[in-house]
C-alpha cells in the first residue's frame, strides 16, 4: 500500500471508496461529527492525501482491505 497508514485505511474501509470523489465527500461529510481529535486528525490527513492524487492515481489503490490483510495473513 504506502500512501495509507494502518488507521487511515482502517478509516476509509468505512466510506464509499467507488470514486475519489466520494471518499473525499464521505470524509468531510463526516468531520462535523467527529469531537475526537485523533479521529479528527486522520481524516484531515486522509483528505491532504486525497487531494494531492490525481483519479488516476487513485485508481490504483486497491480498496478491498479485507482481501489484502487475509492474504497478508495466509
Amino acid at each position: 500500500m504506502g500512501l495509507f497508514t494502518i488507521d487511515e485505511e482502517n478509516l476509509i474501509a468505512l466510506f464509499d471508496v467507488s470514486t475519489r470523489e466520494k471518499l473525499l465527500a464521505g470524509l468531510e461529510e463526516a468531520l462535523p461529527y467527529l469531537y475526537n481529535s485523533e479521529m479528527m486528525e486522520i481524516i484531515n490527513r486522509i483528505i491532504g492525501k486525497l487531494k494531492i492524487i490525481d483519479d488516476e492515481t487513485y485508481d490504483m489503490f486497491p480498496f478491498d482491505f479485507t482481501a489484502y490483510y487475509d492474504a497478508k495473513n495466509d
